[in-house]
């Protein structure tokens, strides 16, 4: 077929199909064109009180009331039983150091909810894309799977030029967006730079997801461990296993399945090249980990564990005069904080805006250009928020202080009326950006002071007194010991 629409978006994960949802629901003739079909595997799974907050608003302002209750746990289970998820209270870390018992001190807990009715999930993504992906087929985007296509570009017209189920199409639009994530189709086809050599943070991950996992809990009552203690349980949690050289996140969904991945700081260790000998290496080398995983077998993908390379990238461009990329195609930092979702979603939000008919095309230009200096700027942050992660390692207490900026930097957000219409973490807050630089030099002190405890207990101190001015929570309160419960988001 031939045809021609108003916006061509290439990508058909959960951002491309939910902004071309909202595009055709504000009166855009669109087109998705993807290169596979759903349902596929994929990660980035943990939603934020943050991203509920943004997906709410979309759903609010575009008339799409089916979205709602996607937002909170108790709602998604009554609405849509069918697509799995996981309920998400808020955040757990703990502390391991190689062939050593778990040492119960070293617990970390931020609450992100008060109870599971409004907490937060882990979407199976293969649900949850496929359901966006429908959603916008009944709202009438023109939609195209399995596709191999050509594209081409002048100053004023998009051409994707494609062959489906043996048949030709040609679809022309005046503006593309690119949610392709890594492959960055529009990015590779205009020759955008890259500048990925600014960023700090230098990782690489193995992954699945599991069954026969242990929870966390039982492994903690199994070493006479008590959880009283716990604001949430700590398994219905966005899990870190924080070790020597990196971490490993633990998602569970309600089929009782774990979404598992270790993330290894490159710059600490040189990565076997096979995912099995990565993994076993990690699993072997940690105690907990290893009764952990005793019986677990991969239960998704169907070709076994998966395995990237450097997980970081930066363009030097996320949008010109007839082009957008997505967050997550302009650039990737890695799955600490659990940014993905959230990121991605203030992304769609600012292009619905930009792409509504009634925008003049002055607006818009100014509007893109804005979007694309906001973006990069919001993924460099990220960077400086996980790269210091890495940097504190092994030292589970420096670890965790450091992530106290992320949570001042969310929470702050989260305490207002309506923190999605800010800057995502508060990258264009002059002073909060300059607090992150300054506590990385504080980080680096302690780091020259081999960790100590005296160090740790300095840059703590200085952490606590430095944040105030977004720390509404209660952050770095030393009464809590580590058990964050008045973190929880308001609702």
């Amino acid at each position: 077929m031939t045809g021609s629409v108003d916006v061509l978006i290439l990508g058909s994960g959960f951002g491309g199909s939910l902004l071309s949802l909202i595009l055709a629901k504000s009166g855009r003739r669109v087109a998705v064109i993807d290169r596979e079909s759903h349902p596929r595997f994929a990660i980035g799974e943990s939603s934020t009180p943050l991203a509920d907050a943004t997906l709410s608003m979309l759903a609010e302002r575009y008339d799409l009331p089916d979205l709602k209750p996607l937002t909170k746990y108790g709602t998604w289970k009554r609405e849509f039983p069918e697509v799995m998820c996981g309920a998400k209270r808020g955040f757990s870390y703990f502390g391991h150091k190689p062939q050593q018992a778990f040492d119960e001190a070293h617990q970390l807990l931020v609450a992100a909810s008060t109870s599971n009715d409004s907490s937060d999930t882990h979407w199976l993504r293969s649900d949850m894309d496929h359901l966006f992906f429908q959603m916008a087929e009944t709202e009438g985007v023109l939609q195209f799977q399995n596709a191999q296509y050509e594209l081409l570009s002048s100053d004023s017209q998009w051409q994707a030029v494609s062959t489906r189920d043996g048949g030709e199409f040609h679809v022309t639009a005046p503006f593309v967006v690119d949610a392709t994530g890594g492959s960055g189709a529009v990015l590779r086809h205009l020759g955008v730079a890259n500048q990925t050599e600014l960023l700090k943070t230098n990782s690489a991950a193995v992954f699945a997801h599991f069954q026969n996992v242990v929870p966390v809990e039982q492994m903690l009552s199994n070493a006479g461990l008590a959880t009283n203690r716990h604001p949430f349980p700590c398994d219905s949690a966005a899990v870190h296993h924080v070790l020597d050289d990196g971490w490993m996140w633990q998602l569970r969904f309600d089929d009782d399945t774990v979404s598992a991945g270790f993330v290894v700081d490159r710059n600490r260790v040189s990565l076997p090249t096979l995912p099995m000998e990565i993994w076993e290496r990690q699993v072997q080398r940690f105690p907990f980990l290893r009764a952990q995983f005793a019986d677990a077998k991969v239960a998704r993908p169907a070709d076994g564990l998966r395995m990237s390379g450097r997980l970081q990238r930066l363009t030097t461009q996320a949008a010109g005069h007839n082009w957008a990329a997505l967050p997550n195609t302009a650039g990737f930092i890695g799955p600490l904080h659990s940014t993905g979702i959230a990121h991605t979603l203030f992304g769609v939000k600012r292009l619905a805006h930009i792409l509504q008919p009634d925008l003049s095309t002055t607006s818009r230009h100014r509007f893109l250009e804005d979007y694309s200096a906001r973006t990069i700027d919001e993924i460099r942050l990220i960077d400086a928020l996980v790269e210091g992660c890495y940097a504190a390692l092994p030292s589970f207490p420096l670890w965790c202080d450091w992530c106290m900026l992320y949570f001042a930097a969310v929470t702050s957000m989260e305490q207002t009326a309506d923190g999605s219409g800010e800057a995502f973490l508060r990258a264009t807050d002059k002073d909060f950006r300059r607090v992150v630089l300054d506590a990385r030099s504080q980080l680096q002190l302690a780091i020259e002071e081999g960790r100590s405890e005296s160090a740790c207990r300095r840059f703590r101190d200085w952490l606590r007194i430095t944040i105030a001015p977004w720390n509404h929570v209660g952050l770095l309160d030393d009464r809590c010991e580590g058990m964050y419960a008045k973190t929880a988001a308001p609702g």
